[in-house]
């Protein structure tokens, strides 16, 4: 699996990086309708770490699985 740096300068990876910083609630919505909300806890390259409220882990997710990402404030 070849992977890649993430590139700091594309503005949805520095907007990405401010929700963690933040610890800002997000929904993250999937093709078909599923939904899960939580905090980014970190991102990489292929999978956002999203940790559910009360959840000791988090739950990772593929990028390309992804329809959106929304703050929920």
């Amino acid at each position: 699996m070849e992977t890649s740096n993430l590139d700091s300068s594309l503005p949805g990876v520095r907007l990405l990086q401010n929700w963690v910083r933040q610890r800002t609630p997000l929904r993250v919505r999937f093709p078909g309708g599923e939904q899960i909300e939580g905090c980014l806890d970190w991102q990489d390259p292929e999978f956002l770490a999203l940790r559910p409220a009360n959840a000791q882990q988090p739950v990772l997710i593929r990028r390309s699985a992804l329809e959106t990402i929304q703050p929920l404030d």
